[in-house]
Formats: C-alpha cells, sequence, structure tokens
C-alpha cells in the first residue's frame, strides 16, 4: 500500500490540473483519457498505481482490453497499423504533453525517463 500512495502521490503532483480533476473524480474519464493517463503510469513504472487505475475503472479497463484485442487482430493482418495510424506519434504527443506540465527542473529527468521506457516497449 506504501508504494500505491508513493507513486499515486508523486503522479498526481506532476500532472496537468485536468489529469488531476479526472483521477481526483471531479470530473468524468474518457476512455481516451483512460488510455492516455496508463500509458503514462505504465511508461514511468508506476506499476502499483497502474494496477489501482485499472481496478477503479475497470468498465474503461474493459473497453480498453476490447480495443487493445481489436488492435491485434488488424495487426496479423496488416502489419504496419501502428505505423500508418501514428501511433509513435501520438504517444510521444502525450510524452510531451505531461512532460510540459512539469516543473522545469523536472522535465528533462521525466522527459528521458519516458521517452527510454517507450523505445523499450
Amino acid at each position: 500500500m506504501e508504494q500505491l500512495e508513493k507513486e499515486k502521490s508523486t503522479f498526481l503532483s506532476l500532472c496537468s490540473p485536468h489529469d488531476r480533476d479526472l483521477l481526483t473524480g471531479r470530473m468524468g474519464m474518457t476512455l481516451q483519457d483512460f488510455e492516455r493517463i496508463t500509458y503514462l503510469t505504465m511508461a514511468l513504472d508506476y506499476v502499483e498505481y497502474s494496477l489501482d487505475l485499472h481496478k477503479r475503472y475497470i468498465e474503461l479497463t474493459v473497453k480498453l482490453t476490447r480495443q487493445l484485442e481489436r488492435e491485434n487482430q488488424i495487426l496479423a493482418d496488416y502489419p504496419a497499423y501502428y505505423f500508418d495510424e501514428d501511433t509513435a506519434e501520438i504517444y510521444q504527443k502525450w510524452i510531451d504533453d505531461f512532460c510540459n506540465n512539469i516543473p522545469a527542473d523536472k522535465q528533462e529527468y521525466y522527459r528521458n525517463k519516458l521517452n527510454t521506457q517507450t523505445e523499450l516497449r
């Protein structure tokens, strides 16, 4: 539980006010928001917080799982799908937007961490 609270607290201190509102329930979360936020939490290696988000937003987890299953089916017949859909550019935009909200003295560290994790995937 201690690790979860540490990851949650860190992420909430770094994310944009809009994302903080989503994550604290002040605003409703869309599937696109959920996909972006969990992509970032996983890329930051916040495993406990990512799992907590998936549990808290189980209906979005189910929808995202179905979406990923469909994408995997598409990839079987169309290997260039992610390339043609500019998926890498979308992920990079998520990283850039996230990092642009972080205090300047922490931006380089988190940008490097996120980009390194993304390259490993």
